[in-house]
């Protein structure tokens, strides 16, 4: 039987990373790039929270200003001063006016579809409805929009709440499998090339005997075919393998050997 072959008198020589040889589980911590991926976890957490607040209160302050301006609005007559739209991506139609109010003139901007833009031109006028405590909260008739629906803070609050679980998951996973995985011999079989790479694909022997497969992202310079890797894999669940070292976690003897 080929030495370079899982089960072969290769794996009778072969000895895992004197590291892999202590008691489960083992004892394990995050490494660098781990530690990266738990902060950005925790910042899309807090992100989470705090996009949903905010974006709770814009949507409750758009209600409540259209509220005012329906019931106690004051009407006014506004200038167009220019109009203009924007080329990048979807095109945007914009108007900027002015309007007096309680003695002051303001200036401001609206948003308007194709067809009613492509109908004021500078100069012509529009009706305004302002708020006489806040002249400044203002809506052009016709163009007041929507408020944002109140279940949008919702959705971007769970969608980066859901972000920030995914990223922990290769997190966690590498930390079970360096906890309790057991090593064994793994043999390059193929390589596979990709847009990113290499992938190598692997085989290795159980400590039952029988087979099992794997595959690794490696970049440019993949282990030869035929050559030897260390792979952990968890016992009850065989597919879950990989090539060690893994790149999230590290045991407690790695670190100290990599510091010594």
């Amino acid at each position: 039987m080929n030495s370079n072959t899982p089960g072969s008198a290769g794996d009778a020589n072969w000895r895992p990373p004197l590291e892999l040889t202590a008691g489960r589980p083992r004892e394990v911590r995050l490494s660098l790039a781990g530690r990266i991926l738990i902060i950005l976890a925790i910042l899309l957490g807090v992100g989470s929270v705090a996009a949903g607040a905010l974006l709770h209160v814009k949507s409750f302050s758009e209600r409540e200003i259209q509220r005012q301006l329906a019931e106690a609005g004051r009407e006014t007559e506004g200038r167009v001063l220019r109009t203009w739209r924007t080329k990048s991506g979807d095109a945007h139609y914009w108007v900027e006016y002015a309007y007096q109010a309680e003695g002051t003139l303001y200036r401001d901007r609206v948003q308007l579809g194709r067809r009613s833009w492509e109908a004021v031109k500078p100069g012509s006028t529009l009706q305004v409805r302002y708020l006489p405590a806040n002249p400044g909260s203002n809506a052009v008739r016709g163009h007041e929009g929507r408020p944002m629906p109140l279940v949008i803070p919702y959705l971007v609050a769970g969608a980066m709440a859901v972000g920030a679980w995914l990223v922990t998951l290769p997190t966690r996973s590498q930390r079970h499998l360096l906890a309790e995985g057991r090593p064994a011999r793994a043999v390059v079989t193929r390589h596979e090339k990709t847009k990113d790479g290499v992938v190598v694909h692997y085989e290795f022997r159980q400590l039952s005997g029988a087979r099992a497969g794997g595959k690794s992202a490696q970049g440019k310079k993949p282990a030869p075919v035929g050559s030897s890797l260390c792979v952990l894999y968890e016992p009850d669940r065989v597919s879950h393998n990989a090539v060690y070292p893994l790149s999230l976690v590290r045991t407690r003897r790695q670190l100290r050997r990599a510091h010594a």
